[in-house]
């Protein structure tokens, strides 16, 4: 079989088994297995295989993950995730529009110690909505803000498909977190703007809620204060040299421990579930990427990459051209598959590319990771307004058309200040110690 005949085998393969819901891990597994065999045959399948796959899971770059999962499984049953809303409520007033805005700030806090998008927009549509359809938003506008502000995790660091994307590029996690530290803030800045042209408020709707109870315990408030003061340690202990990302990691899955002990949220029971969750999304993790290990290996051989390269060769003259399509790449895989598969099937495919045309790759790492968060809102499949929806038990199409608008506003106005002004992106990484 020619290179020409595998690719169009694999790639009809590989659309039909997503279609038939297959797992990503498997169709990515089973295509590349499929496809070495078409093109060189059985007999050398583990000699090819075999080292790329004990590479890939000895990688110490992916040993960051479970530190940082675990770190986030701690705060979540410490229950944290309805402490920081609930102080974010009260410091808003009681008052629509501040309520709208904390409840986006505190989508991004979520997103700092959770690092999963459809996670975090569940847990505020469960947590969240009610509260800001009290306050006179409508129940549509409520999930999608919940939805919005979830999304978030995949730009606000620790991200996981960060981790992913540093692994494969070789590019330090720690300089990734840094360097999106800036753009989250201002992805959360453009959606309270956003929030504050576009809302939806229902006619009987008032802009004060008196009738619910809004006592914020002691606690709350110093489990509010203790994520802040880790968040701090681990992004301070990084950009002053003081700590890697993978010792941060760690560091903070011990202090979110004793944290959470020591204010009595969590038992040995949670202690064990925690970790116990933290091995089963660590080990979906690296199935998808042992999965794209042998599917990038097939595409080696059939010199695909090679191939792309010479055909974008005239765009080389133009990064500008060649960046903008590569990231429309990046959104559109965004809509179909989950974010983590995005990042291990696309990489290892466009660095020929990348190196090339010599694009900074703590830049382009944080823009694909900005337009994967945008993915997570948007049909056919964003991940952050099913989950959403599925929490309350809403139907998604209404949520997509609004969920939709603020991605498309923000996708304009942050690609835009991102790529006027790199340094954005850039400033903070180049100044670490």
């Amino acid at each position: 079989m020619t290179n020409h005949e595998a690719l169009l085998f694999i790639s009809i393969w590989f659309g039909l088994f997503l279609v038939l819901g297959q797992s990503v891990a498997i169709v990515l597994m089973g295509a590349g297995i499929i496809g070495i065999v078409a093109l060189v045959g059985v007999k050398v399948l583990g000699g090819l295989l075999a080292p790329d796959i004990i590479g890939a899971a000895s990688s110490f770059s992916l040993s960051i993950i479970p530190l940082y999962l675990v770190m986030a499984q701690f705060l979540l049953r410490g229950r944290v995730v309805e402490d920081l809303f609930l102080v974010g409520y009260r410091l808003s007033g009681r008052r629509r529009f501040p309520l709208g805005a904390a409840t986006i700030v505190s989508g991004g806090l979520l997103g700092a110690v959770s690092g999963s998008g459809a996670a975090a927009s569940a847990a505020l549509a469960s947590m969240a909505s009610p509260q800001l359809q009290r306050v006179g938003y409508t129940r549509s506008f409520s999930i999608a803000l919940a939805a919005i502000s979830g999304s978030l995790a995949a730009i606000i660091p620790p991200s996981i498909i960060m981790i992913i994307y540093g692994s494969l590029t070789l590019v330090p996690v720690g300089h990734l977190f840094i360097g999106a530290l800036l753009p989250g803030v201002l992805c959360i800045a453009v959606y309270i703007g956003c929030l504050h042209f576009f809302a939806e408020v229902s006619e009987e709707g008032t802009d004060t809620d008196e009738g619910i109870e809004t006592d914020v315990s002691r606690s709350a408030v110093s489990a509010f204060v203790f994520v802040l003061i880790l968040m701090t340690v681990i992004f301070g202990g990084i950009y002053g040299g003081i700590v890697t990302a993978a010792e941060a990691g760690a560091l903070g899955a011990v202090t979110a421990l004793i944290g959470m002990l020591g204010m009595r949220r969590i038992g040995l029971r949670d202690v064990f579930e925690a970790l116990t969750d933290s091995v089963k999304v660590t080990a979906m993790l690296m199935f998808i990427v042992l999965g794209a290990q042998a599917f990038g290996r097939f595409l080696s051989l059939s010199r695909a990459p090679r191939e792309l390269l010479d055909f974008a060769a005239p765009m080389l003259e133009n990064p500008t051209v060649l960046i903008a399509l590569l990231l429309l790449v990046f959104f559109v895989a965004g809509l179909i598959l989950e974010s983590a598969a995005v990042m291990v099937l696309i990489i290892p495919i466009i660095m020929p590319l990348l190196n090339a045309a010599e694009v900074d790759l703590i830049w382009f790492g944080v823009m694909a990771c900005f337009m994967i968060s945008l993915g997570l809102l948007t049909p056919p499949v964003g991940l952050a307004t099913y989950a959403a929806c599925a929490a309350a038990g809403h139907p998604v199409a209404p949520i997509f058309r609004r969920t939709g608008l603020f991605a498309l506003v923000t996708a304009v106005i942050v690609s835009f200040i991102l790529v006027r002004f790199p340094e954005v992106v850039t400033w903070l990484p180049s100044r670490i110690q």
